[in-house]
C-alpha cells in the first residue's frame, strides 16, 4: 500500500528553511553564553530530583546547555542544521516545530524517569530524524540521496555512540555510508533506523524514546492527512534519484 503526497505550491516550496536556521542560530547564542557564564550550566541543566523540587523551568532549559563539552556543541550545531533543513523543506515549519518539540517532551521524560542528568538538544533533533525516517519510508519515490542520507548516517551514529562511544560511532557511520552507497539499499538503511530506534529505547537510552516519538507523530502525519499533505522531495527542492 503506498500513501499519496500531494505538493504542496511553489511558492510554499520554495520557502527557506527559516525556523531550522532560527533554532541553530539559537543554539550557537546559548553555546556562547554557556561559555561566557560557566554558572549558568548548573541551573539550566536537567537534575533528577529538581522536578519534585518545584523547578520546573528544568523541563525546557536542558536543551539550551551542552554538558559534554564543545564536541556536544559543535555535533549538536552540525546535526540540527543538517536533519533541520531537510525536516522542514520535507515537512514545513508548524510540522516541523510539531516533531522538535515531541522529540523534547518525550525524550526530557524519559530523562527525568531514568534519573539522566546533563542536557543537549539532540532529543529534539531525534524528533525531527525520526518524522524524516518515517516520511522517507511511506514515500520514497522521489527520495534523494541527501535526504535519506542525512538522517541514516546520523542515527547510526549516534546508535554506535549509545552503545560503544566514539569509537563505534565512526564506524556505523561508515557502515550507514556502505550501504547506501554501495550496496545501495535505501530502504533496508530507513528500516534499520527504526530498528535503532527501538534498541536504544530498550537498553533506556533517551535518543531512542525520542526517534520513535518522532516517528510515531510523522505517522500520524502522514497516514491521517493531518493539516495538509508534506510535500515531495522535488519539490522541497532535492535532486531525486532512482533505485538502481
Amino acid at each position: 500500500m503506498r500513501w499519496i503526497i500531494r505538493p504542496e505550491n511553489v511558492e510554499t516550496a520554495e520557502r527557506k528553511p527559516i525556523i531550522a536556521a532560527t533554532a541553530v542560530g539559537v543554539a550557537a547564542v546559548a553555546a556562547v553564553v554557556q561559555y561566557a557564564v560557566p554558572l549558568a550550566v548548573p541551573v539550566l541543566e536537567r537534575e533528577p530530583g529538581a522536578l519534585e523540587a518545584g523547578q520546573w523551568w528544568r523541563l525546557v532549559t536542558p536543551l539550551f546547555v551542552q554538558t559534554l563539552g564543545w564536541y556536544q556543541v559543535v555535533t549538536n550545531l552540525v546535526t540540527l542544521a543538517v536533519v533541520g533543513v531537510v525536516a522542514e523543506r520535507l515537512f514545513g515549519r508548524w510540522r516541523w516545530a510539531v516533531l522538535f518539540t515531541a522529540g523534547t517532551i518525550r525524550g526530557q521524560i524519559a530523562a527525568y524517569a531514568w534519573g539522566e542528568p546533563g542536557g543537549g538538544d539532540s532529543i529534539a533533533i531525534c524528533g525531527l530524524a525520526g518524522g524524516v525516517v518515517v516520511w522517507l519510508l511511506t514515500d520514497r519515490r522521489d527520495a534523494s540521496r541527501w535526504a535519506v542520507g542525512a538522517v541514516v548516517c546520523y542515527i547510526a551514529a549516534l546508535t554506535g555512540w549509545g552503545f560503544g562511544g566514539i569509537r563505534a560511532a565512526a564506524v556505523a557511520a561508515v557502515a550507514a555510508v556502505l550501504v547506501l552507497c554501495v550496496v545501495r539499499a535505501r530502504g533496508l538503511a530507513l528500516v534499520g533506523s527504526v530498528a535503532c530506534a527501538v534498541a536504544l529505547t530498550v537498553a533506556a537510552d533517551l535518543h531512542g524514546v525520542s526517534l520513535l516519538s518522532g516517528m510515531a507523530i510523522a505517522l500520524v502525519i502522514t497516514c491521517c492527512g493531518v493539516g495538509s499533505a508534506p510535500r515531495s522531495n522535488a519539490a522541497a527542492g532535492f535532486v531525486p534519484v532512482t533505485d538502481r
